[in-house]
Parts: structure tokens; C-alpha cells; sequence
């Protein structure tokens, strides 16, 4: 199975589980900017406690997937993953950050019709916004290369305002500059 395929999978079963969340990380990359490589598929997920056994349900079947540490991830708000069992493929399951920024990119997300699925997607405002974070934090210049292709890309359609906005805010603003202009 090729991650076209788990991607499907994955999506259809999130879908049909009502659970609200949004595809972020180098898939989303890949939507807004450049396509580049990734191993893994990345979501950011609105998980309540009440939702623990809708998730094992929807995946437990063909994923190896662990009622306890769905549940202690909810206790601690920490991310959780699951293995396909079919081709080894990784979801790797974060929850909304419980902060103003966190709150807004996931009340922005879109829904875009990728593959002939509806999936709810971070903007490419946010992913830009993430991937400067993440750059400011781990100076990994795969993240600045993948925010960089995301305004070649969608540049014209980009909010600066919220994005200048945001990055104020957020303390990276001297590494967006080089870009917003």
C-alpha cells in the first residue's frame, strides 16, 4: 500500500468518525507549496475523552492501534500514533493546542477536495506559520525551505495580514519579513 492509499484509508475513516480534525505537516506541504517527500501522515485532531473508543473503532481493524494510550494522550494532551498494519505507514495524532493560536488555526481550517475525499486541511497561512516555528525552535532548514515553497506557490493567495499579524504575535516575524514583502 503507497501512502496514496493510506492516505484514502486514513481520511475516509476520520470522515465517517465525525471526529473534527485537520491534515497538517508534509502532506499539507505538499497541498500549499512544493510536493516533497514524507513518511508519515501528520493530523491535528479536537479528541475528547468521550471520542477515545469512536477512534479505536474507526482503525483498530487494519491499525495497531492502543485504547490505554489514546486515553492517557487525552489525559496529558500529548500526541499518539498509529502503525497501518498492512504497510508499516505512521499516523501521527496531535491535539489542538490549548492557547489563542491553537484555538484559531483550528477554527480556520478549509476543506478541500484532495483525491476526490473532502479533507479538512490547515491553511497555508498557519502551515507557515508552524513551520517558522519550528524552524525558530530546531533550526532545521527543512522547515524554512517548506515554508519558503508554500509562498512560491501560494503567494498570491496568502492573507499577509494574518500572517504579519500572526507572526508578530507568535515571535517570528524577522524570519517572515524576508518573505512578505
Amino acid at each position: 500500500m503507497d501512502l496514496e492509499e493510506l492516505f484514502k484509508k486514513v481520511i475516509a475513516r476520520l470522515n465517517e468518525s465525525k471526529i473534527p480534525y485537520m491534515l497538517t505537516g508534509g502532506l499539507a506541504v505538499t497541498i500549499w507549496g512544493r510536493p516533497r517527500s514524507t513518511m508519515d501522515i501528520d493530523v491535528v485532531i479536537d479528541l475528547k475523552k468521550y471520542h477515545q473508543e469512536k477512534v479505536y473503532e474507526s482503525f483498530h481493524k487494519d491499525f495497531y492501534i492502543n485504547l490505554d494510550e489514546i486515553s492517557q494522550a487525552i489525559e496529558r494532551k500529548i500526541s499518539f500514533n498509529i502503525i497501518d498494519r498492512e504497510s508499516g505507514g505512521a499516523i501521527d495524532f496531535y491535539f489542538v493546542k490549548n492557547d489563542e493560536y491553537g484555538e484559531v488555526r483550528f477554527k480556520r481550517r478549509l476543506t478541500k477536495k484532495i483525491l476526490d475525499m473532502k479533507v479538512s486541511i490547515i491553511t497555508p497561512e498557519d502551515l507557515i506559520l508552524i513551520k517558522l516555528q519550528w524552524y525558530k525552535e530546531s533550526e532545521s532548514t527543512k522547515h524554512l525551505e517548506d515554508a519558503e515553497s508554500i509562498f512560491k506557490i501560494s503567494g498570491e493567495k496568502l492573507n499577509r495580514k494574518y500572517l504579519i499579524k500572526w507572526a508578530k504575535k507568535l515571535d517570528v516575524y524577522d524570519i517572515l519579513k524576508g518573505y512578505a514583502q
